[in-house]
């Protein structure tokens, strides 16, 4: 019995030390436009033509590494360690509709006449839209709606 309950008492000090160990090696930096991978650079470069970053985070932890960049407005864009767009927050602005695939932006203008969306989150295996309205939208990967979520 005092044997088992050492080798949980270990198994805890192990598993303590493992995960502060991790999570030790996160890092956040500044960095330059130029630092940012080419993909992200060249998608900022054609949707948001006229807004400058106010900041651009490189986030390091052991197991992933993104890119979080706050432009001039507000709007903040996370992207993936290759520069793919993860998620983009107009802050209760609209974001381009040229960000969104086509079949999201069709299906809102029918949908919801006058609705912006300002805040869209790509999954693995989903989109997550919210619009002015408040209303929060899901759709496939394909972009065919899926339900509302507010």
């Amino acid at each position: 019995m005092k044997t088992l309950s050492n080798f949980r008492f270990a198994s805890l000090i192990i598993l303590f030390t493992l995960f502060t160990g991790v999570t030790a090696n996160a890092q956040k930096s500044n960095i330059t436009l130029s630092q940012l991978p080419a993909t992200a650079q060249d998608f900022l470069k054609k949707h948001f033509p006229k807004q400058t970053p106010n900041y651009i985070l490189k986030d390091e932890e052991t197991f992933s590494l993104d890119y979080k960049v706050q432009l001039a407005d507000g709007t903040e864009i996370e992207f993936d360690r290759k520069g793919n767009w993860e998620e983009i927050d107009g802050n209760e602005r609209p974001i381009p509709n040229t960000v969104v695939p086509a079949t999201i932006v069709t299906y809102i203008q029918k949908n919801y006449k006058g609705a912006s969306i300002v805040k869209i989150d790509k999954g693995t295996w989903d989109y997550e839209v919210d619009l002015d309205n408040g209303l929060e939208l899901k759709f496939n990967k394909s972009g065919e709606f899926l339900r509302i979520d507010k």
